[in-house]
């Protein structure tokens, strides 16, 4: 019947329309004319007949139908099924092709794995459309938040330590929102905090502060909770706001975490008592944000740090005693807890279980200053690398037609003087006469 005329009629444009990529234009084009009148319940019927990875764009578009069905019920099996098999055997390049369509397939997918309990089935596929989708490895995609988002939920953190150490230098406007942006930030930072990567956790949260906005976010208000836990756990204070974040979202924030903020400045007073009970003061808070692990870690970092500072008192000193300074129960949890910052190498200590005496190194390891060395060199060498990226940037923007079509008069004169100030041009002479910031100032004979 006319039906099934009309329905092969899209199979046979798709089929015949896939293996140029000139033809994709016109591939999508009539997909998307066709659109309205194709039905979820067929396109099933429609995938059957399709190819991967030649078919991919076809098969991409329908799958992205499927998910603006009419409010008909998605097959969550199924779809998952479909969308593995196109993230796994699509074409690269045809999925680069439609990366708006692609993205917004990848979320919906990201939602039914985790609304369906497959979310490491969903990991795996999700990071094969990341590196497919990206182009190269220093671009993000809003699949990776995606992507970071299963990881969590699978509570699998070790193919996202490696995505999230892979320097982030570009970004994909075509399919990037600012959410997409802020989640990416957000979840790496919750990563790194699970893995006790503190450092790096706080560096991802800061990193979300750099986007320009007028609003205040929920996303935001997370991470700056967050922030503020993983500040005091690591530093035992809350460093201010770097300066480029803006106005308004540091007046915004300060209103939005006060629970958190008191907690901080209980924290600083380095009293166990006053962190105790602010912490049953906001327990509820915590609870409520999913912060209550990180309220702990924070609370237990100031018996650490305590300890740190009687090192810089005391050569030796018995576990009694620390225990009774750092408000411990007795001289056993004071040696365990001691015994905890040795291999984490917070500090460098001797214990005479015998004597029950605590003798503290002041001096480095040779094997420490080896390491701190190593690690030195390293950081130069990723400095130096990215000074040469800059570099190169900085090379291609300074010649990008757009750019200077953009530059405006007044940045003109700045760089070149007042036309007063020229070389034999007269007092009177007009601004407008620059045509291009690369002209040489009327007069200029050299």
């Amino acid at each position: 019947d006319s039906w099934h005329f009309f329905m092969s009629a899209v199979c046979t444009v798709i089929q015949g329309l896939s293996g140029q990529k000139d033809d994709w234009p016109a591939l999508l084009q009539q997909i998307e004319q066709q659109s309205p009148n194709i039905r979820s319940t067929d396109i099933d019927g429609i995938l059957a007949q399709l190819t991967l990875p030649l078919h991919t764009i076809g098969f991409a578009v329908m799958l992205y139908l499927k998910t603006r069905g009419n409010g008909q019920m998605l097959d969550d099996a199924a779809f998952i099924a479909q969308c593995r098999q196109l993230l796994f055997a699509g074409d690269p390049e045809q999925l680069r092709y439609i990366r708006p369509k692609a993205c917004e397939l990848c979320r919906f997918f990201a939602e039914c794995c985790r609304r369906s309990g497959q979310a490491l089935p969903g990991m795996k596929a999700l990071l094969e459309a990341v590196q497919k989708l990206r182009g190269s490895p220093e671009c993000l995609t809003s699949v990776h938040s995606d992507y970071l988002q299963l990881c969590l939920v699978a509570k699998n953190f070790k193919p996202a330590i490696s995505l999230l150490d892979q320097r982030i230098l570009k970004v994909t406007k075509d399919a990037m929102q600012a959410r997409d942006y802020l989640l990416y930030f957000y979840y790496g930072g919750m990563v790194y905090a699970a893995t006790q990567r503190f450092g790096k956790a706080l560096d991802m949260f800061q990193l979300a502060f750099t986007m320009p906005c007028q609003v205040l976010s929920e996303i935001m208000v997370e991470i700056h909770k967050k922030y503020v836990l993983v500040s005091l756990i690591l530093n035992g204070e809350v460093p201010p706001l770097p300066k480029y974040t803006s106005q308004v979202l540091q007046r915004l924030l300060k209103t939005s975490s006060q629970e958190y903020l008191d907690f901080a400045q209980a924290i600083g007073s380095r009293t166990p008592a006053k962190v105790d009970a602010a912490m049953e003061r906001h327990r509820d808070a915590f609870i409520r944000d999913s912060n209550l692990g990180l309220a702990k870690q924070a609370r237990d970092a100031v018996c650490s740090r305590n300890i740190q500072g009687l090192t810089q008192t005391y050569v030796t000193l018995s576990l009694s005693d620390i225990a009774q300074q750092v408000h411990l129960a007795d001289a056993s949890a004071a040696k365990h807890k001691i015994m905890a910052m040795m291999e984490r190498g917070e500090i460098g200590a001797t214990i005479d279980a015998a004597m029950g005496m605590v003798s503290f190194q002041a001096d480095l390891d040779r094997a420490s200053s080896l390491a701190l060395l190593s690690r030195l060199e390293k950081q130069m060498q990723i400095a130096n690398e990215l000074n040469e990226k800059l570099r190169q940037v900085d090379e291609v923007v300074s010649c990008s037609s757009s750019y200077l079509s953009k530059v405006t008069m007044q940045d003109r004169q700045s760089r070149w003087g007042e036309p007063a100030d020229w070389p034999g041009v007269a007092a009177g002479a007009m601004a407008d006469e620059m045509l291009d910031v690369g002209e040489k100032p009327p007069g200029y004979s050299r």
